[in-house]
């Protein structure tokens, strides 16, 4: 059974993949298929990060010190999607 992760993407498994479910308005569900959860996260992150910045939702700015690195904040993203989807599949949520 799939896990929705947004409104967008659910979570699925089979014995040998992750298989994440594209759901577009108005389009067939697109599956994609992970040999691990990390490569998962990270085609989330970055489909995620390429919406915003296509919306409009992420100001590029000037390097600052006060400002993380890009790796740095996708990194904890995506630890963080990991570690909710583990929870997921081991049926804690």
């Amino acid at each position: 059974m799939a896990k929705a992760i947004d409104s967008t993407f659910a979570i699925d498994s089979d014995k040998y993949n992750w298989i994440l479910r594209e759901k577009k308005i108005g389009k067939k569900v697109k599956l994609h298929f992970f040999s691990s959860i990390k490569q998962l996260t990270n085609f989330v992150g970055e489909y995620q990060l390429r919406e915003f910045l296509v919306e409009g939702e992420v100001d590029l700015l000037d390097k600052s010190s006060g400002t993380p690195s890009y790796s740095s904040v996708m990194e904890d993203a995506m630890s963080k999607l990991e570690h909710y989807i583990e929870e997921c599949t081991n049926g804690q949520k």
